[in-house]
Order: C-alpha cells, then sequence, then structure tokens
C-alpha cells in the first residue's frame, strides 16, 4: 500500500510557502510520499514540467481525477480524451466526476450519468484504465450518499469505487458501515479527515446537507475513524494505494499537514 497525495494540495502550499515544485516534491519524497494524484485539469497544464520532476524523483501518478457533465451533454465523447490522457501519463486509474444535478432533476438525467458511465467503462476497459466514482461532497451530486453512489455502481459493470473517508459527512453516514458496504469495490481511497472547528485560520469550511459546517485537518487528527477503516482494509489485504487529501485547508499550513498526514500513516503501517 503506497502514500500517494493530491498536487493541487501540494501546489497550493508550494505557492504559499514560495517553493518551488521541484524541491516540495523532494521534501515530501523524503517524508514518506511515494505517488502524486492530480486532475487531468492540472495534469494538461503542468505536465511539461511535472514528467521531468516525476523522472527526475521517481515518483509516479496514482491515479487523476476529472468532472464530464453527462447530464448536460448525454452524448459528449470528453471522456475519450481523458481516459486517453491518464493512460498515456502511467496514471493506475481515472475517477469521474459525472454531473451535478438540480433539485429538478429528472429520470433522464440519472440516465444520462448512468449511460455515460458506461461508455466510458468501456473505452477504459480497452485502455486497460480503471475507471472509478466517488461518494462527492456537493449538494447537487446525486451520489453524495452511500445509496446514492451504490444506485450508480449497481447500474455500471465495472465501475470501481473511490472511497472518500471524509464525504459522507454531507448526510452524517457512518463511514465504518460504508466502507463495509462499498469494500469489494474500493479501488483506491482518499483520506480525508474532519473536524468540527477549522485549525488554522484561512481553513475553509464544508456546509452539510442540514447546515453544519465542517472543516479538513491532517490525516488522523480528527473525527473520522481512520485507524478503524485502515485496519478493516489490512484484513481484506487490499492491494490499492492510499491519498492524502486536504482540500480547503489554509495553503499556508497545507504542506506541514501533508507532512503530519504521512508520518501518521507510515506509523500506523
Amino acid at each position: 500500500m503506497k502514500i500517494a497525495v493530491f498536487y493541487e494540495n501540494i501546489a497550493a502550499g508550494a505557492r504559499a510557502e514560495g517553493r518551488p515544485m521541484e524541491d516540495t516534491l523532494a521534501r515530501l519524497k523524503d517524508a514518506g510520499m511515494d505517488l502524486i494524484y492530480l486532475s487531468t485539469d492540472s495534469w494538461e497544464q503542468d505536465r511539461r514540467e511535472l514528467r521531468g520532476i516525476l523522472n527526475r524523483l521517481n515518483l509516479g501518478i496514482e491515479g487523476m481525477h476529472t468532472r464530464i457533465d453527462f447530464p448536460q451533454d448525454p452524448d459528449t465523447a470528453l471522456y475519450r480524451g481523458r481516459i486517453d490522457m491518464a493512460a498515456d501519463s502511467g496514471a493506475g486509474n481515472l475517477l469521474i466526476v459525472p454531473g451535478m444535478l438540480s433539485t429538478g432533476h429528472t429520470v433522464r438525467d440519472l440516465n444520462a450519468i448512468v449511460q455515460g458511465m458506461r461508455r466510458a467503462v468501456a473505452y477504459g476497459q480497452k485502455k486497460g484504465l480503471p475507471i472509478l466514482m466517488e461518494d462527492y461532497d456537493g449538494l447537487l451530486a446525486p451520489y453524495n450518499c452511500m445509496a446514492g453512489l451504490q444506485y450508480f455502481l449497481n447500474a455500471v459493470p465495472g465501475l470501481g469505487c473511490a472511497f472518500d473517508t471524509g464525504n459522507f459527512v454531507m448526510f452524517h453516514e457512518d463511514e465504518l458501515a460504508a466502507f463495509d458496504l462499498f469494500a469489494p469495490l474500493i479501488q483506491t481511497l482518499h483520506l480525508k479527515d474532519r473536524t468540527a472547528q477549522p485549525r488554522h485560520p484561512g481553513d475553509d469550511a464544508l456546509t452539510c446537507a442540514d447546515g453544519q459546517r465542517v472543516y479538513c485537518c491532517a490525516v488522523g487528527s480528527g473525527s473520522i475513524r481512520m485507524a478503524e477503516i485502515l485496519r478493516r482494509l489490512k484484513a481484506r489485504q487490499y492491494q490499492g494505494n492510499v491519498i492524502v487529501e486536504l482540500y480547503c485547508c489554509d495553503p499556508a499550513f497545507v504542506l506541514k499537514d501533508i507532512c503530519s498526514s504521512i508520518a501518521w500513516l507510515r506509523a500506523f503501517r
């Protein structure tokens, strides 16, 4: 089980501290980071620089994430280019966030997501790239809860799960019950811890469905039962990776929190 970190979090921290990207990645590798995880947008923007840095540091790409709005454009073929990009980069998987729905959505909108994801999974299989969905923490995402994510995983054969430990807080669902439900389909884990109060001045809040505000924090330092999730992973002889995610954390402190998260994971292992 290797440890990856969201590149977008790393980049925000590097900018805040005025650090060059190569020095920042080298520092995190020394701290125990094995891989990076990034969006297709970030790769498209930074790949010329990143390819060289990753090669010099012997760092790989755990996977990529992308957004494709199937309800807005049901016939889109955009997924093909994103899958090609991820496969060509050497990424191990591609997470697709397949569109948001308004409160007045129709069955047609749900079907557009299902059919779009079926096409993406079929094309991913041709390219040898697993296609994943996650429990996205947005009020307009129909896959923001256990039942919603289960609906799409059941409706799209071959679709895998990117399990986000901190997103079931949207409806205050039990993350351990969610883990047990989705465990057979989990191919990668986003390790996102939560806290009721901000740890740093610039932390941004997630507003849950009931209006409660929660914050991201260093892995192992919050309310998510992270150690038990990892114990259950080991018991299942999990062969995938874990990804430290610190979106919405104060950029001035995010590199420190990434290092704390990696240290906690290394100690746990």
